[in-house]
């Protein structure tokens, strides 16, 4: 009971996209801890396994970070 609600003030709600954006990038970062070993016993050389993996990073770093600036939607009024 708050003395100052006018009865239409509502919690910021979770954007479920952004939910699974952020799992999903999370999971794709930590993959990319495992995947430069794997994919050197593949065949690739170092350089280019480590070239997969960093743009693999950058991906998931851009989508964590979008899926963080859209987390919570502000309900309409």
């Amino acid at each position: 009971m708050l003395a100052n609600t006018t009865g239409n003030d509502y919690p910021n709600s979770l954007n479920r996209l952004a939910v699974v954006g952020l799992v999903l990038g999370a999971a794709v970062a930590m993959a990319g801890l495992f995947a430069l070993p794997a994919l050197e016993s593949l065949g690739f050389a170092f350089r280019q396994a480590f070239l997969v993996v960093g743009v693999a990073e950058f991906a998931a770093a851009v989508v964590v970070g979008t899926a963080a600036y859209h987390l919570y939607t502000v309900p309409e009024e």
